[in-house]
């Protein structure tokens, strides 16, 4: 049978090494991951005239990377002087679609970094824009997490506390509607969301940093190709679009 497609939106890029023009980047290390995991990734080009449900109906599920910060706006901030703001004005509107999509459909979300913050917004949340330094050391460092039982994550990675590579200098602030934090840094911020009910992981950290490595790690991109296979064999041929029946 073949492997489920597992849509990764891209970032539009202004410049990559290499390429006359602008360019849409995806971490290589997201697909490595996927395709360990025994899924086939997908880039998504953020500049495609279809509609979220279009693209989506192509994949069987979704993980959404990291990227630059999501624009203060879109949850009533004027940015700071650490603002990093993505190169195309459309990428969050973009993934917001994407994300959207998958929640209405059920389709398999894996997100990660700046892919769980957006999905804070997009529930209407809000951010810390900065961390200021403390105890943990959030970005490019490596720091414990603790794992709420009876959870999604913790059933997934099958470990009450993790080591995991993080990178951010953005955090959950106001919890967005419905979502339920199972992962905290020893300072509090808030390192993976869920949606009761929904096929949703969210992690602050980069789990492809060390996924051939960390058995917990690999388990979080094994659990949304599982997921997505599942959901695809569970729709008969012909069936409902955006089973990824093919």
């Amino acid at each position: 049978m073949s492997r489920p497609l597992i849509g990764v939106p891209g970032m539009w890029s202004s410049s990559v090494h290499g390429l006359r023009f602008d360019g849409v980047a995806v971490a290589a290390q997201v697909l490595r991951c996927i395709d360990r995991a025994g899924g086939e990734p997908v880039v998504m080009f953020p500049g495609s005239a279809e509609a979220a449900a279009a693209q989506l109906a192509r994949f069987d599920g979704v993980a959404l990377p990291g990227g630059a910060d999501v624009a203060p706006a879109l949850y009533g901030a004027e940015p700071d002087e650490h603002h990093w703001p993505a190169d195309y004005d459309g990428q969050d509107a973009f993934e917001a679609g994407i994300m959207a999509g998958c929640l209405e459909g059920g389709v398999p979300l894996l997100a990660i970094c700046r892919g769980l913050q957006l999905l804070n917004v997009s529930r209407g949340g809000t951010l810390v824009q900065h961390l200021d330094p403390g105890p943990v050391r959030h970005k490019d460092a490596v720091h414990a997490v603790a794992v709420s039982p009876d959870s999604l994550l913790a059933a997934t990675v099958r470990a009450a506390e993790l080591e995991v590579s993080s990178y951010h200098h953005q955090a959950v602030g106001a919890l967005g509607e419905g979502l339920r934090v199972t992962a905290a840094a020893p300072d509090g911020v808030v390192e993976a969301l869920e949606l009761p009910g929904s096929p949703v992981l969210a992690v602050q950290w980069h789990p492809e940093d060390t996924a051939a490595a960390s058995p917990a790690d690999h388990a979080l991109f094994a659990w949304v190709v599982g997921a997505a296979r599942q959901r695809r064999d569970a729709v008969p041929a012909g069936g409902l679009a955006g089973a990824g029946a093919r």
